[in-house]
């Protein structure tokens, strides 16, 4: 079982290139340059995996296609820590049979923008994604908790500025937002 722990930091899109600069002096590695990112989130009818706080994805990026399955979000006042659990996928349309077949529906989609980093931290490795998306610009770290709180000390961030939230809860937030606007 792998866990993943995360964080993301809100940043404004001027920001990016001196993020990018910052993260070639630290030594980081470009593991995927800019490009699009397609999500489609299942569910059953009944919005089991949703009641639950789990989820279930199929991701297209670039050529590489993953299946996920994400666990329940574990208490944590900083970090977001969930069950992972990945494979990648030869044919999508085939897997998207499946889960139909197994009585689940597309229930979101959504996109962005992503160039994927990594960097060894005290012999750790760091993920670090950059995703421009519909609802603001974003820094993902990913690792063990003392190397993302590391690298985002070295990048100028404090926990204070830690979001735990997925992109998910922010879309669905600005949709009733926008939703509240046009009511008013």
């Amino acid at each position: 079982m792998a866990l993943e722990t995360e964080v993301k930091i809100r940043i404004t899109q001027e920001e990016l290139d001196p993020i990018r600069a910052r993260l070639k002096e630290l030594g980081a590695r470009c593991l995927s340059p800019r490009k699009e990112e397609k999500n489609l989130l299942f569910d059953f009818t009944d919005r089991n995996l949703e009641t639950c706080g789990c989820a279930v994805r199929l991701r297209t990026f670039g050529e590489e296609i993953t299946l996920t399955f994400k666990g329940e979000i574990q208490e944590d006042p900083r970090f977001k820590k969930r069950q992972e659990l990945e494979t990648r996928v030869k044919d999508p349309q085939a897997t998207i049979k499946v889960l139909e077949a197994l009585g689940m529906h597309i229930c979101f989609e959504y996109s962005k923008i992503r160039e994927v980093y990594t960097l060894s931290v005290d012999q750790e490795q760091a993920k670090i994604c950059l995703d421009e998306t519909p609802v603001g610009t974003f820094v993902e770290l990913e690792g063990p908790e003392n190397i993302i709180e590391a690298l985002a000390s070295q990048l100028g961030w404090t926990p204070d500025s830690f979001i735990k939230r997925n992109y998910v809860e922010m879309y669905l937030e600005q949709q009733t937002a926008g939703h509240r606007a046009a009511d008013s």
